[in-house]
């Protein structure tokens, strides 16, 4: 029997999707919806790595869609850092401006009532981001994305996993009447 394929570029595939889910401005919101970008990348990840097995291999398991799962989520906590640092890099401010803008609208809109304190804590933290904050962020990333990346891989699991065809159990034969 052959050896399973590598890990590594189903997870790296599954890391990039959440890289770009994580990182980029507006569509991160989807990972307010219990971490939804994470899970997807992780699922997807084992989906690809179900499509390299063959025949031949032993099937996928529950330990494989595991390691590739958490894999993804490290992957994508690497990915959506560096590409938040290029994004902060190439837009700066008025990436930050788009999205104070956006947030103030929504707590507008659902007429909550904020103190004027949490506007400016709000604008700060959209506008001066620092190179420590991107670390920070990608440590943060690293420990959210690495389990819920798991969870992903065993949803995709849940989703993926070998068929097994229904064993088919005869009755034992009725006890022969007593005449």
């Amino acid at each position: 029997m052959p050896p399973k394929p590598d890990k590594l570029q189903p997870a790296l595939v599954g890391g990039m999707i959440i890289g770009v889910i994580s990182a980029v401005p507006f569509l991160n919101l989807l990972n307010c919806f219990c971490c939804a970008g994470v899970l997807l990348g992780g699922l997807l990840a084992v989906m690809f790595y179900k499509n390299s097995i063959t025949p031949e291999m032993a099937p996928l398991s529950s330990g494989d869609a595991i390691a590739v799962g958490a894999l993804a989520g490290v992957f994508g906590a690497v990915i959506s850092t560096l590409l938040a640092a290029i994004i902060l890099g190439l837009f700066g401010n008025v990436l930050g401006e788009w999205m104070y803008e956006f947030m103030v609208q929504l707590i507008e809109n659902a007429e909550l009532e904020m103190p004027e304190e949490f506007y400016d804590q709000l604008r700060e933290s959209l506008l001066e981001q620092t190179l420590g904050d991107l670390m920070l962020s990608f440590f943060v990333e690293a420990i959210i994305y690495t389990p819920f990346g798991l969870l992903g891989g065993l949803l995709g699991y849940a989703i993926f996993k070998p068929k097994v065809p229904p064993t088919v159990t005869t009755a034992p034969p009725l006890p022969s009447p007593i005449v």
